[in-house]
Parts: C-alpha cells; structure tokens; sequence
C-alpha cells in the first residue's frame, strides 16, 4: 500500500523533533492520552475507521502510534509487508507527515465506504496445527507464518473495514511506472481490538487493478460469462 514509499525517505525529510521523537522510541512507550471522545475510547464504528484509515496523513505518524497496542502486528498482505513494532511503523508512515501536491510522496485520499464490527468476550484467534502431508514444509511456513503471528492476542472487539484510494503520485511507486498518473482502487482492513488499541491489523488491496491504471498487466477477461458451452437458456 501507500507504505511502501517509506523506502525513499531520506534524513532531510524529517524534522529534527522526528529524528529524535524516532530515537527515542525504542525505550518509550506510546500512550494516546485522548478523551472520552478519542478512538482508542470509544467503541468502534464507520467513524473510527474513517478516523484510522486517514489518520497518517491528517495527524502524522507520532499521534497514530497511540492507536496500536504495545505488542501488535501489521501486516500489507499484497507486498508481504509485516510490522511488529512503533519504531518500524513510525519509520514506514513518518514519510506522510510531508506529504502533499509538491512531495515526492504524492496526494492519497482513502475514503471508508463500510464497516462491521462489535465488542465481543475476550478471545484469541482458533489455529489449525495440523499440516497436510501434501504441503512442502517451506511453503507451508512462509504462507502459514504470517497468518500464524499474532494469532495468540486476546482481543475483546473487531473491525472489516472497506476502503476506496486515490493517489496522485509524484514520483514511480515502488519500481513501478507511476509518476505524474493517479490511481485508484479498493482495499479492505481487518483489525481486532484490546482495551480499545489495535492488536492485529491486515490489509488486502486491489493490486491488479492498480498495476491495469499503469499499464503492467491486462485489464480483467470477462469472456467466460459468453462460453457457448454453458449457456442455460
């Protein structure tokens, strides 16, 4: 996702306070220090998600932090991406505190369409330890880690969030041909909750139809609706 622009920063793109603020986070704890009104407080809905999915670029990185628990995983499962701590997160979204029409990051809008979610009792994900012998051990465990990490963390409410983006890209994105063009796709966000912050966070996004707006792959075959074949009527 809009993440993975991270590899450009530079040390002049930051301020002298987020150098420090980064220094420092290997041996601080991230408090959200919000009101009753805040998206840690509150119970989750289409709000909150809203709140979430922007927050990066409306807020900066150093007040998101906040929303994620102490131990969390997130994960882009498109360009298997994981992140397991503040200080990998802040390094992949402080690039966004400076983003803009003039940035080489680039103008993104994410916009939350719809959301479902509850509190629920406090629970942890249910695990399958049995391996198929037909599975190759090294396949096994590169599909199965990331699915696998976090899987032990009590959670007491979750979300299914379903996004739109758009992206202005200033310069290519991640190898890719991007620069001066603006896509724009859907996405969706699965997180699951404790006390509020966030524990597990995964996002599926439509690769493909990013990759059609700038040319790489062809646009989707729709033919198999006419098979000759299968015709009912």
């Amino acid at each position: 996702m809009h993440f993975l622009y991270a590899n450009q920063i530079r040390d002049e793109h930051l301020r002298p306070e987020q150098r420090a603020f980064l220094r420092r986070l290997g041996d601080v704890r991230i408090s959200d220090g919000r009101d009753e009104s805040s998206f840690t407080a509150r119970k989750k809905d289409i709000g909150t998600a809203q709140d979430w999915v922007t927050a990066f670029f409306d807020k900066g990185a150093e007040e998101v932090l906040g929303y994620y628990a102490d131990d969390f995983v997130w994960e882009d499962i498109e360009f298997a991406q994981t992140i397991t701590t503040k200080g990998e997160l802040y390094k992949a979204f402080v690039v966004f505190n400076n983003s803009g029409p003039d940035s080489p990051f680039g103008v993104h809008k994410f916009n939350m369409i719809s959301y479902d979610g509850d509190r629920c009792m406090p629970q942890h994900a249910q695990i399958n330890t049995v391996k198929p012998d037909y599975w190759p051990d090294a396949d096994y465990n590169r599909l199965t880690g990331g699915i696998l990490l976090g899987s032990e963390f009590e959670y007491d409410e979750w979300g299914y969030m379903q996004w739109i983006w758009q992206a202005t890209h200033n310069e290519d994105f991640f190898g890719m041909p991007a620069k001066g063009k603006t896509t724009v796709t859907r996405g969706t966000t699965t997180q699951f909750y404790r006390d509020g912050k966030i524990v597990r966070c995964r996002t599926h996004w439509n690769f493909r139809e990013f990759a059609i707006q700038l040319g790489l792959v062809p646009g989707p075959d729709e033919e198999w609706r006419n098979n000759p074949e299968l015709q009912t009527a």
